[in-house]
């Protein structure tokens, strides 16, 4: 009882926000387009083992809080102590739906949602066997966070922290990420 009252609070907290007029709602860019690339930062950065992580994402902005695409992104590793180089990757890909609140400010706070499929692929090194092993899985994430546009909304830049029930590319179920966007 106490989840659905919470849940009905949220909805109409999300339901709430002002009627825009037609003028407005015309006056916002509704395309973006995000790009990542860096390595991920963690303890391991300076040490044997680099883990750069690249994507892409467009997506398509319904109402005013309201943005909705696909994205597609990947990570491979490196291991600099090994003199030959056991290839490991991951891509992802899926579509997201993020709702931002307030809309048409330079700083917004907003949640994201993405199902997505993982593929991951790495060749088990031994003296016998350099066979490789795919593994498909299907995960979804939840990210809190916060987007800062330029003066002109042309660009902005994500920060947000990622809840997944998968592991990410740190290993772990969570993950500080961001993205720079193109708005148009």
């Amino acid at each position: 009882m106490r989840k659905i009252l919470l849940l009905l609070m949220f909805a109409s907290f999300l339901l709430s926000n002002p009627v825009f007029s037609q003028q407005e709602m015309l006056s916002f860019p509704k395309n973006q387009i995000g790009i990542q690339l860096n390595p991920y930062l963690d303890k391991e950065l300076f040490s044997d083992y680099m883990h750069p992580i690249a994507g892409i994402r467009y997506g398509y902005k319904f109402i005013q809080p309201i943005i909705a695409g696909v994205e597609v992104s990947g990570s491979c590793s490196y291991f600099f102590h090994h003199t030959d180089h056991i290839p490991t990757y991951n891509i992802r890909a899926g579509i997201f739906t993020r709702y931002s609140i307030p809309s048409a400010k330079r700083i917004q706070g907003f949640v994201e949602v993405s199902p997505y499929i993982s593929h991951t692929y790495y060749i088990h090194a031994s003296y016998d066997d350099d066979s490789g092993l795919g593994i498909n899985k299907f995960g979804v994430y939840i990210a809190p966070g916060i987007s800062l546009y330029s003066k002109s909304k042309k660009f902005s830049f994500d920060l947000y922290y990622k809840f997944s029930n998968l592991k990410n590319f740190n290993g772990h179920k969570s993950m500080i990420s961001y993205k720079f966007n193109f708005n148009f």
